[in-house]
């Protein structure tokens, strides 16, 4: 696979970011869940246990806590504002009917409460109208309604009819009691092309916490019933169920706290409601945002919202699980959106009197996050594109730097010396830079090679002619016994200097393979140079040996032989060309993590191309200077001494011009 291809999948690794972002969101989703539900049930749990065994905040009768279930019962709801009795009801919330008899001839109810009145909406649909006829005080003939209160635990019958549309006044209907007050029942009878539709208001107090309606259909069959009584009945009518002002007093602590409170009776049927707080509207963000914050980090699946059952009860699974006595905790799917619902039963010595509902909407924590999702969503995938094409356009100019380079390399003439270089400056030009290090010291190698040949030749000319000669003397008379020993001794001169020649290049070639496995270890270097002076100065009289080096002790790892050797190498060179009488030192510093040995002697300068100094075979020695190192291999040792400690050799003619500064580096560590 190619880099820039390599490069490319590796950079899928930047989604990550996005995935790590996408994580950390969702565990705060997760965390402010946890702590929007334990508000909730701690709020749950509050009420709960502030209604608990206080059953009249519930119930302004207290034995309807024991009462059975009737569905029979009826709902009042609470009104802002008085109504306008017109028999329309634009003005009513938006409640619902309840209705009784039949799909095809119902009666539709709506109760409500204003201040002390009830107020009674009432939709009868009757194909056969039939308006009352008969005089005030007989018995009413037409069709009409009929109102049973309780009071005294006594029934009380009121008839609502007239003879046409208009406002209308209650009379009684069978015995009077002594509570009856017919005229404090008034309304509106409005005719529709269905029916009849009625807007009544009495007396709260006059209904005595119950109430029947039934509405008597007079035709040409007969007279039919519906309502949620019959005229026969004799038990007390169903009951009124609705808040107290206690109750109302008690919800009222929670409006605009920012959670939804619901107080239901024992049955289901809702007696007080608090309101969510409506948030402040956030910033809008792209519509598609919110479903991908849902989809990415996900919603716990919600459950069946509370319905209004027919008879105006709540229903739902949590509603149901306290009214066995258990607290749920349930998310909801609602039309405002998704909700985190608690559900609690209020108890008191006598069992379930109530439940308690406390809601909140997941959205109002979801509009403080979704900002940051689409600021993730957004700047992420911009900043993966960047990335993404950085790393694209990084791979295609480093593949083809390392394309141009392989051209180069392939191309490489024979006349070429170096490789082209860039301006980047990185690690790939510094590999072009080794490349062409490698090269030259190849290009000297071919040189050496080329050379070597010519210098053997020449420094073998002279005692291989030496030994010639002295063997031709031999041959050709009859020297002396003198003369014999003097051309004996010329001969052994010049085998003398072969020998010579040849081991000193078996030297620098075992030293080659000896640096191999020659092992590093710790040693003061400063210690051993002042060793090596005092041995110099007495091995070479002629001299003076001084050490100049720093005041703190230079404690490297080194090979100690091959430092003497490379030393010895550097004192031989410097006493070939220093003046008898004069003083040679051996300087030793430290500058960082390099330490440099370095020897200094009066002398001639050295040439400008110091680099060549070092390579093998080079000597600048006059004729009468050859003696050792005639073949140029003592620098050449100093060089592979200092590369085998990191380092490098090093040349320099003084400032002053009087003498040179030869020596090599090294790492410390």
């Amino acid at each position: 696979m190619k880099l820039r291809y390599q490069l490319a999948a590796l950079s899928l690794t930047f989604l990550a970011i996005p995935w790590a972002g996408c994580e950390f969101l969702k565990s705060n989703e997760k965390t402010l869940s946890i702590l929007q539900e334990q508000s909730l049930k701690a709020t749950g749990q509050a009420i709960a246990h502030g209604l608990y065994n206080d059953s009249r905040l519930l119930y302004p009768e207290p034995i309807r806590v024991l009462a059975p279930f009737t569905d029979r019962s009826l709902q009042v709801h609470r009104l802002k504002s008085a109504l306008i009795l017109d028999g329309y009801f634009g003005d009513w919330p938006e409640v619902q009917w309840r209705r009784f008899g039949t799909e095809r001839r119902p009666l539709d109810l709506r109760l409500g409460k204003h201040g002390a009145q009830l107020v009674v909406a009432v939709k009868v649909a009757d194909d056969s109208k039939s308006y009352d006829t008969t005089t005030p005080g007989t018995e009413p003939s037409g069709d009409r309604l009929v109102l049973v209160t309780w009071l005294g635990n006594q029934r009380q019958r009121y008839v609502i009819s007239t003879a046409a549309p208009g406002k209308v006044v209650a009379r009684l209907l069978g015995r009077q009691l002594a509570s009856a007050q017919p005229n404090a029942i008034t309304g509106h009878w409005a005719d529709t092309s269905a029916g009849y539709q009625l807007e009544l208001t009495l007396p709260f107090a006059l209904a005595g916490e119950r109430l029947g309606v039934y509405y008597l259909d007079a035709d040409e069959g007969g007279i039919s019933v519906r309502g949620n009584v019959a005229p026969l009945d004799t038990e007390a009518p169903p009951w009124l169920v609705h808040s107290t002002a206690g109750i109302e007093q008690w919800i009222n602590r929670y409006q605009n706290q920012g959670i939804g409170v619901q107080i239901l009776d024992r049955w289901g049927w809702p007696l007080a409601t608090a309101l969510e707080t409506q948030r402040p509207t956030q910033a809008r963000t792209f519509w598609l945002t919110p479903w991908l914050y849902r989809q990415i980090l996900g919603t716990p699946p919600p459950s069946l919202a509370s319905q209004i059952a027919a008879t105006g009860q709540m229903v739902s699974l949590g509603i149901a699980t306290a009214q066995r006595g258990l607290e749920t905790q349930e998310t909801v799917a609602t039309p405002e959106g998704i909700k985190t619902r608690f559900t609690a039963p209020i108890k008191s010595s006598q069992g379930l009197i109530g439940i308690v509902v406390t809601e909140s909407t997941r959205n109002q924590y979801l509009s403080v996050s979704t900002p940051a999702f689409e600021a993730l969503l957004v700047g992420g995938t911009g900043a993966l594109i960047l990335c993404y094409v950085t790393v694209l356009i990084f791979a295609i100019v480093l593949g083809k730097r390392i394309s141009g380079l392989s051209r180069a390399t392939q191309n490489l003439g024979v006349s070429d010396t170096t490789l082209p270089l860039d301006g980047f400056n990185d690690e790939l030009t510094q590999l072009t830079r080794a490349f062409n290090n490698q090269l030259h010291q190849q290009q000297q190698l071919q040189a050496y090679l080329k050379a070597l040949p010519q210098s053997l030749a020449h420094e073998i000319r002279t005692p291989l002619a030496i030994i010639r000669s002295a063997i031709a003397l031999l041959t050709d008379g009859e020297p002396s016994l003198t003369e014999q020993q003097q051309i004996m001794a010329r001969a052994e001169s010049g085998v003398d200097r072969l020998t010579q020649l040849l081991n000193t290049m078996n030297e620098a070639n075992q030293l080659e393979q000896i640096m191999e496995h020659e092992p590093l270890k710790t040693t003061d270097l400063s210690a051993l140079v002042e060793e090596l002076a005092a041995a110099y100065n007495l091995t070479f009289i002629k001299w003076t040996f001084a050490v100049l080096a720093d005041e703190t002790a230079v404690v490297a790892k080194i090979s100690p032989d091959l430092i003497v050797q490379a030393l010895d190498k550097l004192i031989a060179n410097a006493t070939s060309f220093a003046r008898p009488g004069t003083t040679i030192a051996l300087k030793l510093s430290q500058r960082g993590l390099w330490w440099r040995l370095t020897v200094i002697n009066l002398g001639p300068p050295l040439p400008s191309d110091t680099d060549r100094l070092f390579a093998p075979m080079v000597s600048l020695r006059d004729k009468d200077q050859k003696t050792e190192g005639s073949l140029g291999l003592g620098l050449y040792i100093v060089s592979l001494v200092a590369r085998h400690h990191n380092g490098e050799p090093w040349a320099h003619n003084l400032e002053d011009g009087t003498g040179v500064e030869v020596g090599f580096s090294g790492l410390l560590g």
